[in-house]
């Protein structure tokens, strides 16, 4: 994610653009790492939802009381939403280590945006980032969604937003730009990323399972097997009956489901209070995965913050083989030949110096995740080391790890995304964060 400072950030815009570099120079286990994919099929992913512009209010005070004036150390925009934060994230790791060269890996934002400012200005992040904005929708008569975030010093954050036009973004637009994307887009495409169905009133249940089903069968005529990726945010507690019927009769066409712990807890059918332990996954929790793996969905990336991520393979191996690609020539979603039960659990990674932001790393968590889980992971694999879910899951740790990373979570010496597998594979992993 790329950032702008608030303070004449109209006249300053450009400025900020020419003199922010985002490329970074590899090293030689980087340069290495990129050489894995030289002979395998170039891909794309699209990153669909939600998207709006945010105004980060970095190093809030918080005392407690509602009327107190707050203070805080600076204000950046930056680039929010699903679409957002999955497609920033995405485009930054898949960047090639010499900028002149082109891309293996193509990522699309999908999103809609209205003739303004801040519409303008995403467009501007993503570019910067290294996305496609071919696919984003401008809609003249609509105004871009924007949110303010006060980011406390902790590292936690708040949120104020208008919806605007994501509150209209309808399943036919959404289709109508997957069409073009089919049309456009020379390149198989990988992975289907969609957020936050919850905040989208006009993609949810039945419509959401519509959506989805539709934009796997496009994107899939090539003979390619597309993963389709669904984060949650937003999930309304005062309401668990309507935040389950949003949800629910989609699972069957979900791949990866994330969602966090207390998400988990709103959509579950139990009325129990149990809490969940110190050290594991609660019962309750399991059993609210075990339905989730009933309806359908595949597997369930589940956030436990600081304790980092539980990985969840539906015990159905027929689901798994659904994802295997039809085409021999093209490489297979890695989550089809994983183990049908299969539950693990990753950590979190320290970052040693202490300058976090967490904004966004659900979101990378998440497109981490679906990025090793897809066929790009499968290309990563050779005859004696394969993208198991702990290897997915703890790409996707370290993904969220730069991501919180306030030297690094604009790309300023980020790792690529070759590069981390890399650290996996060598078992040469930063010291695990103590929840």
């Amino acid at each position: 994610m790329i950032v702008i400072k608030t303070k004449a950030v109209v006249a300053a815009a450009a400025t900020f653009y020419s003199a922010t570099s985002l490329r970074v120079t590899p090293s030689i286990s980087e340069a290495t790492a990129s050489n894995t994919m030289s002979n395998t099929h170039r891909g794309n992913i699209i990153c669909a939802g939600l998207s709006c512009l945010d105004l980060q209010l970095v190093g809030c005070t918080q005392s407690g009381s509602e009327e107190a004036i707050e203070r805080y150390d600076e204000a950046v925009h930056c680039a929010g939403g699903s679409a957002s934060m999955t497609g920033t994230t995405l485009a930054l790791l898949l960047r090639p280590s010499d900028e002149n060269e082109p891309r293996e890996e193509e990522v699309h934002v999908l999103t809609k945006i209205g003739p303004d400012f801040a519409g303008s200005t995403l467009l501007e992040f993503y570019r910067r980032a290294g996305a496609s904005t071919n696919l984003v929708l401008t809609d003249e008569a609509a105004r871009t969604s924007m949110a303010v975030l006060p980011i406390f010093k902790n590292g936690k954050r708040g949120c104020f937003v208008n919806l605007a036009c994501n509150d209209g973004f309808t399943v036919d637009e959404i289709l109508g730009q997957v069409d073009q994307g089919v049309k456009s887009i020379a390149s198989p495409t990988r992975a289907f990323l969609f957020g936050y169905p919850h905040l989208m009133p006009q993609m949810q249940g039945k419509s959401l399972s519509s959506m989805l089903h539709k934009a796997r069968q496009k994107l899939s005529s090539r003979g390619s097997s597309v993963l389709i990726g669904v984060d949650l945010n937003g999930v309304d507690g005062s309401d668990p009956t309507a935040a389950r019927e949003a949800l629910i009769p989609a699972l069957s066409e979900i791949d990866v489901l994330h969602l966090n712990e207390d998400e988990a807890l709103v959509l579950s059918s139990s009325s129990s209070s149990e809490s969940k332990t110190d050290d594991d996954v609660s019962p309750q929790m399991l059993s609210q995965i075990a339905s989730f793996h009933a309806e359908g969905c595949a597997v369930v990336l589940l956030s436990l913050g600081s304790k980092g991520a539980f990985v969840s393979v539906t015990p159905d191996a027929q689901r798994l083989e659904q994802l295997s690609s039809n085409d021999s020539d093209l490489a297979s979603i890695a989550i089809s030949r994983w183990t049908p039960g299969t539950q693990v659990r990753v950590p979190a990674f320290q970052i040693a110096h202490g300058d976090i932001n967490a904004n966004g790393a659900g979101d990378a968590l998440f497109s981490g995740f679906c990025l090793a889980a897809s066929s790009w992971g499968c290309a990563m694999e050779s005859e004696d080391w394969k993208v198991t879910p702990q290897v997915a899951g703890q790409f996707a740790s370290l993904v969220a790890w730069q991501r919180c990373d306030a030297k690094t979570r604009d790309g300023d010496g980020m790792k690529s995304a070759a590069c981390l597998m890399e650290l996996i594979r060598d078992g040469n992993l930063p010291d695990e964060l103590e929840g």
